[in-house]
Parts: C-alpha cells; structure tokens; sequence
C-alpha cells in the first residue's frame, strides 16, 4: 500500500496567521488574478484614452493568440503540462492547510499499462483535483509511478483566462470524446469525474450522494481503448464547503437543460475550504479487454466503488455514512 502526503496525518492545523496567508493566496490565484487579467483589458480597450486603448486591444489580441495556439495541445490529447509549475513549494504549502491532503493508492499499478481512474465524489469545486496535478512529486509520482495521466475537464472551464492556463499546466485536457481518445492512444491514462456536474450540485455536507447509474460514457471508452477501471473515493471532498440550497431547482434546471452548474457555497472564510482531512483512495483495477458489455463492466465498478467506500471508510472519519449511488 502507498501512501503520500505533504503532512502527517492528523497533523495539528497551521497558526492563524499562516491560516491567513493561505486564505489570501487561494482568492489571490482563483479570483483576484483571473477577474484582473479578463476585464482589465476589456476596461482599457473601451474606456482608455488612446494609449490605454492600444494596451488593452494589444493585450486581448495576444491573449486571443495564444488561446489559439495552446488550444491545439489542448485538443490534441497531450496538453501542456508543465513540471517546474507543477512542483512549486508554494502548493505544498497551501496543502499543509488541510490536517491530511493525500494519496492513497491501495495496489500498485502496471506503469505499462493504461487506466482510466474515476474520481468520486465531484463536491463542489472539486478541490481533490489538486491532488492529481499539482505537487506532482509528493503526491501522484509518489502513488502511481510511472504512470503518465491527463485529468478530463469541462470545456466551460477551459475558457476562463489564467485559471484556464493553471490547469494546462497541471495536466488537464479537454473533455471532449476524441480528445480523450487521443490521450489513450498516445499511451497516457485518464483520470475523469464521472458524476460531473449533476453530481457536484448534488453536495451536500455530510453526505455522500454519487451520480453514477446513468453515467456510461467512461466505461465504453475503457472497453473501446482497452484501458483498465481504477475506482478513487475522496474522502472528506464533501465536507469542505457548505452548499447552499437556495434556487435550487432553478440551478438543477440549468444543469440540465444548459450543461452549467452554480453551487452556492461558503467554506470556513469565503471560498477557502474547511480544514478537514482529504484522502483519495483508488482501488484495484478493473480489467475490460475480455469484454465488450458495457453494462457488466459498468455494473462491476459501480460494486467497487461501493466496496472501495464500505472497506474505508472507517479509517476515514465516517464509519456511520451511507453511500447513495442514483
């Protein structure tokens, strides 16, 4: 069994004041820079006098260029991932926030071989995607050696500036059918949130709800590229924000009909998540070259997630839960 975390488990919780700097860090990278770099330019293009005006058309048309070119990786299947961002000390610093932010890879992996590991629950905003791409060494190298991955992300996501880069860099690609393809055929392995954003409104606190019955898609892809099921349970990934259920209807509507999701969440100060710990435990692979029944194969890793979470959850915090698959 391997186990990785930039922190001991169940170590003590940082002081307030690095608590703090935590905090400003977090708003500063996912709101402050990326709202700064959008509207900025858009501001001085309309409203500058000549000068400012040249800047901010200057800006949006590099910006527009460079969207178009890394795009190209982007679709490509191999993306733009980038070692020295990804391994930053600046990530496990922020990591050592939580009690526990960690990897735990219950058997080894074939490094010759191709996954697609499915990560459940989606939560809110997806904090465990911080496990699969950033502190790389500490954390995936450290779990699946050898083992090159590329995370599925909505394509919605993929068009804010500077969030859009952070995650280029740190392994995501497109989520679209023949880009995934593409990354499976290049010999790189997929790790997708199956439950998407149905499965993140569906958050509740406390709860451990998945969206999984009718989610098929990953499964015949597994089947059509010969790529082995790795089920992985976060725990913890459900309890680190508070999701409001005002509207909720009207935002289950647009999940639907639109494909747009608009959780309503408060974590422990503003966006900054609760400190609670965060492990995501993968299983064992689930082997689908010797078959092509997409429900068998479907049917079985539905059993291991819930097996992955009976099995674990105890050790987790949550001996009481009830898993919900819908």
């Amino acid at each position: 069994m391997v186990k990785s975390s930039p922190k001991a488990p169940h170590a003590p919780a940082k002081a307030p004041p690095q608590r703090w700097i935590v905090c400003l860090l977090f708003h500063f990278v996912y709101i402050v820079i990326p709202t700064t770099f959008t509207f900025l330019p858009i501001y001085l293009a309309i409203y500058g006098n000549s000068t400012s005006r040249t800047i901010g058309l200057g800006w949006i048309m590099a910006y527009l260029v460079w969207a178009v070119v890394s795009n190209r990786d982007t679709m490509s299947g191999h993306g733009r991932p980038w070692p020295w961002l990804q391994n930053l000390p600046l990530w496990s610093y922020i990591f050592s926030y939580f009690p526990v932010f960690s990897i735990n890879c219950t058997m080894p992996l074939d490094p010759n071989k191709t996954y697609i590991f499915g990560a459940h629950p989606h939560g809110t905003l997806a904090t465990c995607r911080a496990l699969f791409g950033f502190d790389i060494d500490a954390l995936w190298h450290k779990s699946f050696p050898g083992i090159d991955f590329r995370v599925l992300t909505a394509t919605a996501a993929l068009r804010v500036p500077v969030i859009r880069e952070l995650w280029m860099w740190t392994h995501c690609i497109d989520a679209n059918k023949s880009t995934a393809r593409r990354s499976l055929k290049r010999g790189m392995s997929l790790l997708v949130y199956p439950g998407g954003e149905r499965e993140q409104m569906m958050t509740v606190k406390g709860t451990h709800k998945l969206f999984l019955l009718s989610r098929k898609g990953f499964v015949k892809l597994a089947i059509e590229q010969a790529a082995s099921l790795v089920p992985i349970y976060v725990f913890g990934e459900t309890d680190l924000f508070t999701h409001h259920q005002w509207g909720i209807g009207a935002r289950l509507w647009m999940v639907r009909k639109l494909g747009i999701a608009l959780p309503l969440i408060s974590g422990k100060l503003g966006l900054l998540a609760c400190q609670v710990p965060v492990t995501a435990v993968s299983g064992a692979p689930i082997a689908t070259k010797t078959t092509d029944d997409v429900d068998e194969v479907h049917a079985r890793y539905i059993q291991a997630v819930r097996d992955l979470f009976e099995k674990h959850k105890g050790e987790y915090g949550c001996k009481d839960a009830v898993l919900e698959i819908m």
